[in-house]
């Protein structure tokens, strides 16, 4: 990392990482359709000369080199804009986190001078590029078409959990700049990445004399977290799981916290040596994280997600979703509904190995048939339903995960049956 002059007081609230020092690659990053709206402003203020496009607009158009982004929590947007950093051989400038939790107060009081020293930084170092007349060493593109230098980057989630008495630091810097913002001339492109509408909203009529532009980007839908999980999937050919039940209890989570979970749940699965001789299967123990809290996901419940929880656990849903008289579609929607509650009842290791147990030595031949059907998503007859009634703590498990639960009872039994002499 590039060394920092002490005699610059508010340099300890920033990091300076220059393009060699960032190792992400292209593959690491789940490109969305918004990040096109994002490298397509940055090509053309990159590379905004006097025979590009907006000068021929130039009554109309004055980048002032600043965009606002509003993302949720655990995105890989930053990673995104550093992968642009390196390719540009632009230096990144990003918020010091460690520093600004010691004294936050001293930060607040004191950001747009933090601002400021990061302009004059980038300014002395490109008159003394000039001056010099060095060359640096290109990457993707050549950085002498552009005058811009850095990418300053202020993500909020770094300071998210601070006090700030109240203030809103996005409108204190808007307020700050709006008669003055061009960091285009200062040879600096800055992007300000916001977590929360709120804040936007109360400074919304100062936006756009600060920003070119604001950026929404959505929250992965249904189809983009299972093209992340099957991405993964494919990497990693060892691991079984099953995507389409993962996908549904992930909803409005990010890609980080997708990637997170997995890696938990591999890493706490290897734990148990003995599961892993049977099979590589984690589905239920990536579930069991999320349902005991074990894993947080970065980005919170919506409002819309809450109300839609509380209905499905409401006498409304349940009178309307009745398994007589209704389609299929309705009643898969109650079979799924009853699963999630049994799935609810957790029972302790011990005890869930007594239950298996009990079962293994009344009918297994019977629910090795019935968990194998499971499996195959076959009909099962009326026999076979009242067998798995009596046998609901099962559903707690998906049919691989059972059967290796079954199989491992008959052994226990077997073994203690040797030992009394019973065999």
């Amino acid at each position: 990392m590039e060394d920092i002059d002490n005699d610059i007081e508010f340099s300890k609230y920033y990091r300076v990482i220059t393009p060699n020092e960032i190792e992400i690659d292209r593959e690491e990053i789940f490109y969305r359709d918004k990040y096109n709206d994002i490298i397509n402003y940055l090509k053309i203020v990159l590379t905004n000369d006097e025979e590009s496009v907006v000068q021929s607009y130039d009554k109309f158009i004055h980048p002032k080199g600043a965009i606002l982004i509003k993302v949720n929590p655990g995105t890989d947007i930053v990673d995104y804009l550093k992968l642009i950093s390196k390719n540009y051989y632009l230096n990144f400038f990003e918020l010091n986190r460690e520093e600004i939790v010691k004294a936050p107060d001293v930060f607040i009081s004191n950001l747009i001078d933090i601002l400021e020293d990061v302009i004059k930084r980038t300014v002395k170092n490109r008159e003394n590029e000039t001056k010099n007349n060095e060359k640096p060493q290109s990457n993707e593109h050549d950085p002498e078409q552009s005058k811009i230098k850095g990418l300053l980057v202020l993500d909020q989630q770094k300071f998210s959990s601070l006090n700030l008495n109240g203030k809103n630091l996005l409108e204190l810097f808007m307020v700050s700049y709006k008669n003055r913002a061009n960091f285009v001339k200062d040879g600096l492109i800055l992007i300000w990445i916001n977590n929360t509408m709120k804040e936007i909203k109360e400074s919304s009529q100062l936006i756009f004399d600060v920003f070119d532009f604001f950026i929404k980007v959505p929250i992965l839908d249904k189809a983009e977290r299972e093209t992340i999980f099957r991405a993964f999937s494919e990497k990693n050919p060892k691991i079984v799981f099953d995507i389409k039940t993962l996908v549904d209890y992930t909803e409005t989570w990010e890609v980080k916290d997708l990637i997170q979970l997995l890696r938990i749940g591999i890493f706490k699965h290897f734990l148990n040596s003995e599961l892993n001789e049977s099979s590589n299967e984690i589905t239920d123990g990536l579930i069991n994280l999320i349902e005991s809290g074990e894993y947080i996901p970065t980005t919170p419940e919506t409002k819309q997600n809450i109300k839609d929880s509380e209905f499905f656990k409401s006498d409304e849903f349940s009178n309307k979703n009745s398994m007589y008289g209704r389609n299929a579609e309705n009643r898969n929607v109650y079979a799924q509904n009853l699963r999630n509650e049994i799935k609810e009842e957790r029972f302790t290791d011990f005890m869930l190995n007594q239950l298996y147990e009990n079962a293994v030595s009344k009918n297994y031949s019977e629910l090795v048939l019935i968990i194998d059907k499971l499996n195959k998503n076959e009909h099962l007859e009326e026999i076979e339903r009242k067998i798995m009634a009596k046998y609901a703590f099962i559903l707690n498990d998906s049919p691989k995960m059972a059967q290796i639960n079954l199989e491992k009872a008959k052994k226990r039994i077997d073994n203690l049956k040797r030992a009394f002499g019973k065999y």
